[in-house]
Parts: structure tokens; C-alpha cells; sequence
């Protein structure tokens, strides 16, 4: 039935089983697979009654759940089917179980043109220091031929619930660290009611990512539409020891809306995108803007180059972390996000200068530069995934860096502007 098909509901969102997403003309959001199946399944069976057993068969075919993942499933599901009432969609029916009764069939015919890009032999280009200033805007010039590493992909899980009306997708490597995320912000929203004269947090868009060794929120305001408000935006680096910072300090100023930087330098053109991000941590530095320019060679590939400038938060100084380069290419998706980029370094050159204001041992900053620094340095391959995407903003998941905002000031130059290109599982 779902061969080359998608359903359109009430609302207006569509349902694409071949991609497995949820869009609308302004956002995409990925489903997991047991989401994937159960939708389907309501689907094929619209206008009758599902049985909870029937879904818990559709969404798990292969191991045996509780009724409490498939609840949770359908929570998620009804999150992102942009329910504004419960039942809009996915009707509960009594000690009986769901349904779905209005549902429209419609061709998708993108389908057919469809292609994925898979892996190609491991050997790419390099970078001279040499040629570090033309690499900027000229990333495919001068190279030469080097291996390259790939370690395995992450496998990730994610989870979507609803804090009051907001809604919150929890991203991490096991269920443990989902259950561990979901206490800290627990608390977090614990302490910050109990506080005087904050503002409210309702009609949040939040994202939270548990990683090897720190923390990343991200959050913005969304309107009636559940779409990112502009300079509302925000994405916090934690590291372990920098949570209870966080807890204490931040969200007693949670602040509103944001300010662009203002960077000077001879080799700030106007960028293809910007990356805000901000350090919860005591080592003097605050903040750190990424620069991307882009290009495209003849087989559309993206080649990347970076340029990373970080705060003093004393002074309000920016200072140039690393110039880097990269190829990106859109490859098969096995994740449980939209479109999966993989990042075959180029070039890097570590630009940075201590100072007297900065603690390098303590700085959240430089310890995920460091890693940045060491999987270029060392050839490995990377990967980063599009969480959720509208006009000229996306949502990202960076393997090293965590989660960001990626904001697009040329909207058909964005990274993700291939994702249609993917064929997901």
C-alpha cells in the first residue's frame, strides 16, 4: 500500500513511509522505526479499531515490549503529528486501543528519482598549511591524495516527550542516558518554577544530548505553527562538571532572545552559515561562533571550510580558534534523525593563542576543539545529523561537538539541502 504513497492528515503534515518523515512546506521531522510502523499500521487500518496488541506486533516485530514503550511511541508520534488537541489524529479508543479516521492517499512522486550516495574509495585530498588563506575560499584547489579512517557510526536513540505544552526530544547512546537526561531536566524544571520572576517556559522547542563526556542543550520559542521564532535560538555546551553551573547560574538569566556578533577581520566575508554556541564552564571563555563557505565541485560534493572564533567573556574579545576544511556528502541514512552528512577532513590549522584570561584546562571550548582538532589531524571520518530543519535554520548533531543550531543566510546553500536525495531505512 505504502510502495510509493504518502498521507496527508487533517492538519495539513504528511506522512512519507519511504523516507519514514513527518513534513510540512517548512519543517521534517524524522521518525524512528517502531514510529514508522505503528503510523503505517493505524493507517492501513484507518476507520476500524487497532487493538493495543496488534500495535505492540506492528511496532516491535522482532522482541517483546510493554504497553508502556508502545504509550510512549504514541506520545512521540502525536508530538510530532502536531496534535493540538489529543485525539486530533490518533483517536484513543477505551480499553480498546487507537485509530486513525481521517487520511488522505496521495501519489509521492519523488520517489522514482530518489539516490543514495554510498561510500566511496578512502582516498581524499589534503591540505598544505601553505595554501591555508586560499583554502578559505578556494577549498578544492590544491591537494593532494591521503587515507582515510572510518570508525563506526554511533548508534543513537532518541526519545520525544512533552514538559507542560513544550516539547522535548531526548538524544543519547542508551536508555540508561535517556533515563539520566530525563531526571536532570526533571530537575532543572524543578528548580527554575520554584524561582521568582522568570519567564515562562511554555511553547519550547528543546533538544537535549547526553555525550560521551558532556552535555548539549538546544532550544527555541516556536509559534502557533511550532516553528523556531527568530533569535530565539539557543545551544549550551555542558560539560559533567559544568551542569550544576549551569543549573545555578543560567537559568536563573535564562535570557529570551540573542544577539548576532559582531566579528572583524579581514577574512570574516560574509559567510554561507553561522554556529552560535555557548560554554557552561570557568575557564574565561563564553561563546563561539563558526563560520562556514561553501562550494560545490563537479560530482556535488559540498566542500566546507571553517572558521571558529571564541569570546573572552571578561573582555567580549573574539579570537580565531582553527581554520578547518572538509569534504561533506550526503550518505545512506541509518539514523534515527532526518538526513545523515559525512565529513571526510581536509584541512586543519590551530589558530588559537593563550592568553591571561583564559583557563585552557577547565574551558569546554577548547577540550571539544581538541577532539575536533584530533579526528582531522588523524583522518577519521565524521558524521553529523539533521534533528529538524525550516527555512534558512537547521538543527544539527556533530559526533564531537554536540547539538547546534546551523543558520543559513543562502537558503538553496544549506548543508542539508540534499537530504531529498536519501533514501532512509
Amino acid at each position: 500500500m505504502s510502495g510509493q504513497k504518502q498521507f496527508k492528515f487533517t492538519n495539513e503534515l504528511i506522512f512519507i513511509p519511504a523516507l519514514g518523515v513527518i513534513k510540512s512546506d517548512t519543517t521534517n521531522q524524522k521518525l524512528n522505526l517502531s514510529e514508522q510502523y505503528i503510523l503505517l499500521y493505524l493507517i492501513e487500518h484507518a476507520n476500524s479499531p487497532v487493538t493495543k496488541e496488534d500495535l505492540l506486533k506492528a511496532g516491535w516485530p522482532d522482541r517483546v515490549v510493554s504497553e508502556a514503550s508502545l504509550f510512549q511511541t504514541i506520545r512521540s508520534l502525536r508530538v510530532k503529528l502536531q496534535e493540538k488537541t489529543k485525539g486530533e489524529i490518533i483517536e484513543t479508543l477505551p480499553r480498546v486501543g487507537y485509530q486513525i479516521t481521517q487520511v488522505a492517499i496521495e501519489k509521492y512522486s519523488d520517489l522514482s528519482t530518489a539516490t543514495v550516495i554510498k561510500k566511496t574509495a578512502p582516498y581524499l585530498p589534503y591540505f598544505s598549511i601553505a595554501t591555508l588563506v586560499a583554502a578559505i575560499l578556494l577549498v578544492g584547489s590544491y591537494l593532494w591524495f591521503t587515507g582515510y579512517k572510518y570508525p563506526d557510526k554511533t548508534q543513537y536513540i532518541t526519545r520525544t516527550s512533552m514538559l507542560q505544552n513544550s516539547t522535548v526530544t531526548l538524544i543519547s547512546t542508551s536508555e540508561k542516558e535517556i533515563i539520566e537526561l530525563q531526571a536532570k531536566l526533571d530537575d532543572l524544571h524543578d528548580t527554575y518554577t520554584q524561582l521568582d520572576n522568570t519567564p515562562d517556559l511554555k511553547n519550547l522547542k528543546l533538544y537535549a544530548f547526553k555525550g560521551k563526556d558532556s552535555y548539549s542543550l538546544a532550544w527555541c520559542r516556536v509559534d502557533e505553527n511550532n516553528h523556531c521564532l527568530p533569535y530565539t535560538d539557543f545551544s549550551y555546551q555542558i560539560s559533567d562538571e559544568g551542569w550544576q553551573l549551569f543549573k545555578h547560574q543560567v537559568m536563573q538569566d535564562l535570557p529570551l532572545s540573542r544577539q548576532d556578533p559582531i566579528i572583524q577581520t579581514e577574512l570574516a566575508r560574509e559567510p554561507t552559515s553561522q554556529v552560535f554556541l555557548n560554554f557552561i564552564d570557568d575557564s574565561g571563555i563564553d561563546s563561539q561562533v563558526v563560520y562556514h563557505y561553501i562550494t560545490k565541485d563537479e560530482d556535488n560534493k559540498l566542500n566546507f571550510s571553517y572558521l571558529n572564533f571564541i569570546s573572552e567573556e571578561k573582555t567580549g574579545y573574539h579570537h580565531a580558534l582553527s581554520i578547518s576544511s572538509a569534504t561533506l556528502t550526503v550518505v545512506e541514512n541509518e539514523s534515527p534523525f532526518i538526513s545523515t552528512i559525512e565529513i571526510k577532513p581536509i584541512m586543519y590549522h590551530w589558530a588559537y593563542q593563550p592568553n591571561e584570561f583564559v583557563n585552557e584546562e577547565t574551558s569546554t571550548a577548547i577540550y571539544i576543539e581538541n577532539k575536533v582538532k584530533n579526528q582531522f589531524l588523524g583522518k577519521n571520518i565524521g558524521y553529523s545529523y539533521l534533528l529538524y530543519q525550516q527555512p534558512y535554520i537547521d538543527l544539527v548533531l556533530n559526533d564531537q561537538v554536540g547539538i547546534f543550531w546551523v543558520h543559513n543566510s543562502e537558503k538553496d546553500a544549506k548543508i542539508f539541502n540534499y537530504k531529498r536525495q536519501v533514501i532512509t531505512q
